[in-house]
């Protein structure tokens, strides 16, 4: 039937395509089942359009259906489920049915959820997995892996190809096609286990590379070669600092400055030294630099200053930024000693904020604390950049003590924190929202804040301030009070 019919509809399509009146269509070869319904003779329009559609549903009739192989069963899963009523509350908050959130925060329940079971080893029921693989944002795929079990693995590999995501694959190295012609994330990555591994074969990859790759990427592979850095890689990396691409030469110095011993780290370590004498116990004399010579622009320093700051304070700033901190103790082995001292002409302020960035580009807590005790201060990101280098227990009693004096600034600091917030931050958040003289807009963006990182066993002390609150925050303080109490019931039904 399929052949017969095969060969009646060119005739028919050559009539379509140039019409009746020109190309008149009288099949010859009407397959016999088909006679009754294809008409006869010379075809008009509308006989033309019945025969087309008789051959077609015929043909189509013709074909065998295709074999579709049942997959097999899902695997046993070895680890529990979350409990009964964790699994209720997750329908729900999938399916938005509580029409007091909003998405957002559904989001960031689903989040909280989910971290809990995770970090209980505990599965998703299996009626949840598509709606989690549909609903999943970036920030939520690796727990929903780490909640879904085999059967989630099972799942994505007979679904449909955008749960590719979910899929647990072993991490290879790339073949070099791969290397070659990869996006710079994934080679990145690659160059990073490489170099756990073996950093000289890592080097030897990237130096071979150097060549052709734009200076975009070419910073993004330098970054990731952190991985292993020692003092074999010294070489290469000050033969970046001759490179004309600026973004490749700051990588540079972004390695060389952590790389102890590096001739980079000495050199600017004599460079601010340089500028500082200490004569006297509570001075420091500052002398920076008189320009902004060709050593000091090959190993980053801008020669340019912003607008509204002169170039000696910015060349000054960007030295110390740079110089390793172990270095003032040449000055004073203690940090608060050294901020103590009252330098000479007012260069006091781009001293602290030089500080200030190499405390953070360092990691070095000691000289952060030894800041904020001496009362250093930013308009910007760096004061919240420096908190958070704080150890625990000091960062949350250095947030908990903005809250109590500044609850305007201190919502700038709150993310540093870990959520839930440590006690003393909850204590001090709940005091300033008991103070009902106290008004200011950080309130307002505390109450938003306190919604993912006030501790849930906080709710019932919450609920007693609904009753003895201005109206001005009633609705917030209502919007916070239900979220922290479904968090709450989270934690339990996990319990």
């Amino acid at each position: 039937m399929s052949e017969q019919t095969s060969a009646l509809w060119p005739e028919l399509l050559s009539s379509a395509l140039v019409g009746t009146d020109r190309r008149a269509c009288a099949p010859e070869a009407v397959p016999p089942l088909l006679a009754g319904a294809v008409p006869e003779g010379p075809l008009d329009p509308d006989g033309l359009l019945t025969a087309a559609a008789v051959v077609t549903v015929a043909g189509r009739a013709a074909q065998r259906p295709a074999r579709i192989e049942v997959p097999a069963p899902a695997p046993a899963e070895t680890a529990a489920y979350a409990p009964a009523a964790a699994q209720r509350r997750l329908s729900g908050l999938l399916s938005g049915s509580d029409a007091e959130l909003d998405r957002s925060v559904q989001r960031d329940l689903v989040t909280e959820w989910l971290t809990l079971a995770a970090g209980r080893g505990l599965l998703v029921a299996p009626t949840h997995l598509v709606p989690l693989l549909e609903q999943a944002d970036s920030a939520q795929r690796a727990l929903v892996r780490a909640v879904g079990g085999a059967r989630l693995q099972w799942l994505c590999a007979e679904g449909p190809g955008r749960w590719s995501w979910a899929v647990a694959t072993p991490q290879q190295a790339p073949a070099g096609d791969d290397w070659d012609t990869g996006r710079v994330e994934a080679r990145a990555a690659h160059l990073a286990r490489l170099r756990a591994a073996d950093p000289a074969a890592g080097r030897d990859l990237l130096v071979q590379a150097w060549p052709q790759e734009k200076a975009a990427d070419l910073a993004v592979l330098i970054d990731a070669c952190a991985t292993g850095l020692g003092l074999d890689d010294e070489p290469w990396l000050e033969k970046a600092l001759d490179d004309r691409r600026t973004q490749v030469r700051d990588a540079a110095t972004r390695l060389l400055g952590r790389l102890p011993g590096s001739a980079y780290r000495q050199r600017m370590a004599d460079r601010v030294l340089a500028c500082v004498a200490a004569p006297k116990s509570r001075r420091m004399e500052i002398t920076p630099p008189a320009e902004c010579d060709d050593g000091m622009r090959r190993d980053g320093i801008i020669a340019k200053a912003p607008a509204g700051t002169g170039e000696r304070a910015h060349w000054l700033a960007q030295l110390i930024a740079a110089a390793p901190l172990d270095c003032w103790a040449a000055v004073d082995a203690d940090p608060a000693a050294v901020l103590n001292r009252k330098a000479s002409d007012d260069w006091g302020p781009t001293v602290r904020q030089g500080l200030a960035r190499a405390a953070v580009a360092q990691r070095d807590g000691v000289w952060a604390k030894a800041l904020l005790s001496a009362g250093f201060s930013d308009a910007g990101e760096l004061h919240v950049q420096l908190v958070a280098v704080l150890p625990p227990e000091e960062l949350a009693e250095t947030v908990a003590t903005h809250v109590r004096r500044n609850v305007d600034s201190a919502v700038r600091l709150l993310p540093a924190l870990p959520e839930p917030w440590p006690t003393v931050v909850c204590e001090a958040v709940l005091a300033v929202l008991r103070d009902r003289e106290r008004s200011s807009s950080g309130r307002f963006q505390l109450l938003r804040r306190a919604e993912t990182g006030l501790d849930p066993a906080y709710a019932p002390q919450l609920a007693a301030l609904l009753d003895d609150m201005p109206q001005l925050y009633v609705q917030l303080l209502t919007r916070l009070h239900t979220i922290l109490a479904i968090r709450h019931d989270i934690h339990r039904e996990f319990a």
